[in-house]
């Protein structure tokens, strides 16, 4: 009996830890894997991976190529002179132990438009320190705007705040609009029925087209015929 009951108890812990316990990864944390970051390639400064290469991003003095949407929580940073942590004194955080490695980690949120719902329970993007994230403000856990602008976007020679961020116009944007934030305007949806209606117009100019050339193409030939017969009875008498 008690050989059951032990039995029981293992089986129910080892499955737990195989399938109920799900390590959660911080911006800090050393095994973070390589999936939820995104990596610069220092030659190229841009992001490993970079598809379209059509946007940079700019942190103090130190830019970077990348994407137009971030869709990962994390990105590293080589360590430069001209990218430094605002407003942080303290030497003894975790995240300073990436400096053996010569890279910053940060956390990309608010900027992150979206990703694979499975990494919200893999991962946490909330902070404790400012220097955690790359607009280097945390507010309430969270990495927030920051006013001071050290985080500059720029998008085919218009550069400004992120979709998102707070604006008095648009040209304070690097894409999109202003009204109080910069926004993306939503395309006016094309109506089905109007579509429709315009596809029905072009096939019947079309069928009276193809109506016409087939009537003028009547007319012709009936035309040559009579001609020819007139021709020949004229010719008989």
């Amino acid at each position: 009996m008690s050989f059951c009951f032990i039995l029981v108890i293992y089986t129910f812990f080892a499955l737990y830890f195989q399938y109920g316990y799900s390590k959660v990864y911080d911006v800090e944390s050393d095994d973070l894997p390589d999936k939820y970051i995104y990596h610069l390639n220092t030659t190229t400064n841009s992001i490993n991976d970079c598809e379209f290469c059509d946007t940079t991003i700019c942190k103090g003095s130190y830019c970077f190529v990348a994407d137009r949407d971030f869709n990962l929580p994390f990105i590293e940073i080589p360590i430069n002179t001209n990218t430094s942590r605002l407003n942080d004194n303290n030497t003894d955080c975790e995240i300073c132990k990436h400096s053996k490695n010569k890279i910053n980690r940060y956390i990309l949120y608010p900027y992150v438009l979206y990703y694979d719902p499975e990494i919200d329970f893999k991962v946490s993007t909330n902070c404790t320190k400012n220097s955690q994230c790359l607009t280097n403000k945390c507010v309430d856990y969270i990495c927030q705007f920051n006013e001071d602008d050290i985080i500059t976007r720029c998008r085919y020679g218009r550069c400004g705040r992120f979709i998102g961020d707070p604006c008095e116009n648009k040209y304070g944007c690097s894409d999109g609009e202003c009204d109080g934030v910069c926004y993306m305007p939503i395309p006016p949806r094309v109506n089905e029925l109007d579509s429709f209606y315009r596809k029905l117009e072009f096939l019947s100019a079309f069928i009276l087209i193809v109506i016409t050339v087939f009537c003028l193409c009547c007319a012709y030939y009936c035309g040559k015929s009579k001609t020819t017969k007139s021709y020949k009875e004229f010719n008989n008498n």
